[in-house]
């Protein structure tokens, strides 16, 4: 099985290519109150928020992230909040020593123990942090103060105003060098506007800091951190929005939600939402797409849309767990691209979940035929004939 799941976290990352995905959040404090908001840009709108209650020794933590249940980010009832941003590669050396932990594990003991930016610097500073080599997170809490999470660098700020994206800040001199657009955007109405520490003003900033289009920002998030209010909108539209109690959603028992079921069926996120998990037609999406823009097989090859494709099917096939769709995508995607091995690779695999051994044979052969380096497919075709002398 391919770690397609990985690419949730870290994600496909180049700002030259066609298809490209840019996080952003923002904080600002003023008079003693911190708003901060965040974009999460990506292919899938299957986001969901999941609350885990207080106990004696934890705070109460509303996570946010994708079906597989790994945060993206999350904010806890002390008024500490995170974010996490696909980076380019930079290496982190600084790693002897240092406590071996999953990273998902030690952001969820940041959020279930920790109420202050300088105490999560303390703790991450003896965590191994070279998962992080192509990756960085954010934390600010309820004072304003925010660490930059970078692997080997940890910074910690006090600006008033402070944006971020998928950049490292100790690789610039000034924000003015970051040439993401949806970056420039939002520091350019930054720059024109006098900032106030309301969610409205938070969500202006989001708006001009949100990216455009299918595979945009999917949604958005803005913090009261001293009242715990959030402000959630879906799928760039900032015309809608909904609010959430964070102190009295953690006083239910543990639950979770999808955020597109918080708006109504007529909001263009609710749509979005519906189309792109057509049980039916679940290629619908990327065919719409691509038929919009009537690319080459070598185009396509060129913008890395086989790892567009693979992440769209293997959502399907290992988190809805609904292998048809999963089998619909990937006809589809070597219909797109009948010369790439990947997907003929991933077809084998759906079609082998749904134990339809005969068509995943002939989905690993063509594979092979394609990539004959290919050890993947020919361990599976061994695996494929095992299973049916059985």
């Amino acid at each position: 099985m391919k770690n397609y799941k990985a690419l949730l976290f870290i994600f496909l990352f180049a700002v030259s290519q066609p298809i490209s995905f840019a996080c952003s959040m923002y904080k600002i404090t003023r008079d003693g109150k911190t708003i901060v908001g965040n974009n999460e840009d990506w292919l899938s709108p299957n986001s969901k928020f999941w609350y885990e209650k207080s106990n004696a020794d934890s705070y109460g933590v509303l996570y946010m992230g994708q079906l597989n249940n790994f945060a993206q980010g999350a904010i806890n009832e002390a008024g500490l909040v995170f974010d996490g941003f696909a980076n380019p590669e930079l290496p982190v050396l600084n790693t002897e020593g240092k406590t071996e932990i999953y990273i998902g594990e030690a952001i969820k003991n940041v959020m279930q123990s920790m109420d202050t930016v300088e105490k999560v610097k303390n703790y991450l500073e003896t965590i191994n942090l070279s998962s992080l080599t192509s990756s960085q997170l954010v934390f600010v809490d309820v004072s304003g103060t925010y660490l930059i999470v970078e692997g080997d660098e940890l910074i910690i700020g006090e600006a008033s105003e402070k944006a971020f994206s998928n950049f490292y800040y100790s690789q610039i001199e000034s924000e003015e060098e970051v040439q993401l657009e949806t970056f420039k955007n939002g520091w350019a109405f930054m720059n024109a506007t006098q900032g106030d520490a309301t969610l409205n003003y938070c969500g202006d900033v989001m708006r001009n800091l949100s990216s455009k289009g299918v595979f945009g920002t999917q949604y958005s998030t803005v913090y009261d951190l001293e009242t715990l209010t959030i402000r959630v909108y879906l799928f760039q539209d900032f015309t809608d929005f909904v609010e959430i109690d964070l102190k009295k959603e953690l006083k239910k028992a543990n639950h979770e939600v999808m955020i597109a079921d918080l708006f109504s069926n007529e909001s263009m996120g609710k749509q979005h939402y519906s189309k792109y998990n057509d049980l039916e037609n679940p290629e619908s999406i990327i065919k719409n797409l691509v038929e919009k823009e009537n690319v080459s097989e070598k185009e396509l090859q060129e913008m890395g849309f086989n790892s567009i494709v693979n992440i769209i099917g293997y959502e399907w096939l290992n988190d809805k767990h609904n292998a048809n769709g999963a089998i619909k995508i990937f006809k589809y995607g070597v219909l797109l691209m009948p010369n790439d091995a990947d997907l003929y690779d991933s077809l084998g695999e759906a079609y082998m979940k749904k134990e339809d051994y005969e068509n995943s044979t002939l989905s690993y052969k063509k594979s092979l035929v394609l990539d004959p380096s290919n050890k993947n497919a020919s361990n599976m075709l061994v695996k494929i004939e095992a299973v049916q002398k059985d």
